[in-house]
């Protein structure tokens, strides 16, 4: 049977690709740009997201851990703070995202329980940039998101107990003046801050015993562990600086004292727990012998194998020195090497913080 004229133009009309391009092209192109305009749309939103999660963790995190250091702090200036903290943390996504904008809430608690205080900050925000113009044009002139972050802060000294001896150099080095003072009296305006730290998270008395041995190339002074932590203050207030350096007899006392079952004893009688047993060993200089720097890591190795937590600090020590104090260190971070007088000061307000069970932790 003969085709007619009009089906063989048609047939043709359909096997041809002459102009398949363009009516495909024509369909596609409006969907290939809805397409990658809502993927950029979404990628944006993901990233957004992603940015304001972390700066409302961070001033969750920073605002609970001000209310609990700064005891005048009120709850109206602690608010100010969370979203000045916030709106800095997002201020270069001002320039990242078109038309950009955060709307925070800030919610702050405060629970008293078991002598305790804890602090509960939860921040939320929506966060909002301007669609893409196809979205747009679509109908949807913003992309909006919603992040919160909860951080809570607080003593948990009601939760954890601790022994804890501090080893201090009062070698002749230590009457060197460093940063225009006597690193003999920086170290006492250091212990005395840690233990300020400790007054003010165990008011009672109750949860932290506190002992101290003093060095230069032989054991100088000793102050038994005790639940009076004002014993230790005038202990170090009483420090001179003179002779060489031997660490091994002052480290030793303060690993016998800590882990000895005295302790366990004295804190299961008063609060019925186990506590965190801690050395804090601090060194402005070499040891006389290397026999020393030996018979000390021996030491070291053995009070971490019990489980002991070990704090070092180095002040403006030598390579030595510091060697000796990083290899004690129960964990790397642990290890301070305090160059200057406000180095020493930190290091020893941070072990303070660290030990006194202050928490800042984000706990959604």
């Amino acid at each position: 049977m003969t085709k007619s004229p009009t089906s063989n133009k048609f047939s043709r009309m359909i096997r041809s690709r002459d102009g398949n391009f363009a009516m495909l092209a024509a369909i596609l192109l409006p969907v290939a740009m809805i397409g990658g305009s809502l993927a950029l749309d979404t990628t944006n939103a993901l990233s957004m997201k992603a940015r304001l999660q972390n700066a409302v963790d961070s001033a969750a995190l920073a605002t609970a851990t001000r209310l609990y250091q700064e005891e005048n702090l009120t709850i109206a200036d602690a608010k100010a703070f969370a979203a000045t903290f916030l709106k800095g943390q997002v201020e270069e996504d001002a320039s990242a995202f078109d038309g950009f904008s955060v709307d925070p809430t800030v919610t702050i608690t405060q629970v008293k329980a078991n002598g305790g205080s804890t602090w509960q900050v939860s921040v939320t925000v929506t966060g909002t940039q301007k669609a893409t113009p196809m979205a747009r044009l679509l109908g949807r002139d913003t992309l909006s998101v919603n992040v919160a972050g909860t951080s809570q802060s607080g003593s948990e000294s009601a939760q954890g107990s601790i022994s804890m001896a501090l080893v201090l150099d009062q070698s002749g080095s230590m009457d060197w003046t460093l940063d225009g003072e006597k690193k003999i009296h920086v170290l006492k305006t250091a212990v005395f801050g840690l233990i300020d730290q400790f007054k003010a998270v165990d008011k009672k008395g109750d949860y932290i015993r506190l002992g101290s041995v003093s060095y230069n190339s032989s054991v100088t002074g000793k102050k038994r562990m005790t639940w009076n932590v004002n014993r230790i203050h005038s202990f170090v207030g009483q420090l001179t600086a003179n002779g060489g350096t031997d660490s091994t007899d002052a480290f030793k006392w303060g690993y016998q004292k800590v882990s000895s079952a005295t302790e366990t004893d004295e804190h299961k009688a008063r609060t019925g727990q186990e506590p965190e047993r801690i050395i804090v060993f601090m060194t402005d200089g070499d040891n006389n012998y290397t026999s020393a720097d030996t018979s000390t890591k021996k030491l070291c190795d053995e009070a971490k194998a019990d489980g002991l937590t070990i704090y070092t600090i180095a002040f403006a020590a030598p390579s030595r020195g510091q060697q000796l104090l990083s290899y004690c260190a129960s964990q790397p971070e642990n290890y301070y090497d305090a160059r200057n007088s406000a180095e020493l000061i930190d290091a020893f307000k941070n072990i303070g913080e660290q030990t006194s069970k202050v928490v800042s932790r984000l706990t959604q």
